[in-house]
């Protein structure tokens, strides 16, 4: 078995954060006297996109990402509202989103069975940690990196330098980055040094010229790169 320790992103790997932001949206939309309908919700999903990229470059803080998405809609949709109050709302309930993604459990059990494995994730912590605590995913991971609590976000190397000592400091060579996204889970690997697995379940095409070691389109193909030759749930 080449690894022996396994970082693994929370959100769209693990945890289904598209079920989770669905449910919080509806939840702080009525509460909010927002419309819901398919507009509205696309579009503050892409001003949430275009406000992590920003935070993934450094340009905002996580802090600044909290309140800056729904100033921002309120702003397209021409509505005078308090955008802490209700990112605070919003946030507690997507807190609540422990839905996880197919096989994340089996997989997440198998890996912790032949290696050390913990979550590496840009989020805001107390909702990632609320997450957590409400899965079953706790007993098989060594710890959270949050990308709050660190001071850094992938795809900057302080996250994986914080994740590395948390794991007791493998060498390079054992470790396994899996992840959904390529601009930080993958580009962060591959900058810092570690081989990378994209968990790529739409098939999507790599862009920008980001190279992953491999590519999974389900998270059982996981199992046998780690020496556990069998699909999840079987």
């Amino acid at each position: 078995m080449k690894y022996t320790t396994i970082f693994f992103d929370a959100d769209n790997t693990l945890f289904d954060y598209d079920m989770a932001e669905g449910f919080a949206l509806e939840q702080t939309f009525r509460r909010s006297g927002i419309p819901i309908t398919t507009e509205t919700r696309e579009l503050y999903r892409r001003i949430n996109a275009e406000a992590w990229k920003e935070f993934e470059s450094g340009a905002i803080t996580i802090g600044t990402l909290r309140t800056l998405r729904f100033r921002r809609l309120f702003e397209r949709l021409g509505m005078d509202m308090d955008p802490i109050g209700v990112s605070t709302f919003y946030l507690e309930r997507l807190g609540e989103g422990a839905c996880l993604v197919k096989d994340a459990l089996e997989v997440l059990k198998e890996a912790a069975s032949v290696c050390t494995c913990c979550i590496v994730t840009n989020g805001i912590a107390d909702v990632q940690r609320s997450r957590l605590s409400r899965s079953p995913l706790l007993p098989y991971v060594r710890g959270l990196i949050i990308s709050e609590e660190v001071g850094s976000q992938k795809p900057e190397p302080g996250m994986f330098d914080a994740a590395m000592e948390l794991c007791g400091g493998p060498d390079k060579g054992d470790v396994l980055m899996v992840g959904d996204s390529l601009s930080s889970d993958i580009l962060g690997g591959i900058r810092y040094g570690i081989d990378t697995c994209w968990f790529n379940p739409r098939g999507e095409a790599p862009s920008d010229g980001i190279t992953p070691t491999m590519e999974i389109g389900a998270l059982s193909g996981l199992l046998p790169v780690i020496g556990v030759p069998r699909t999840a749930g079987q």
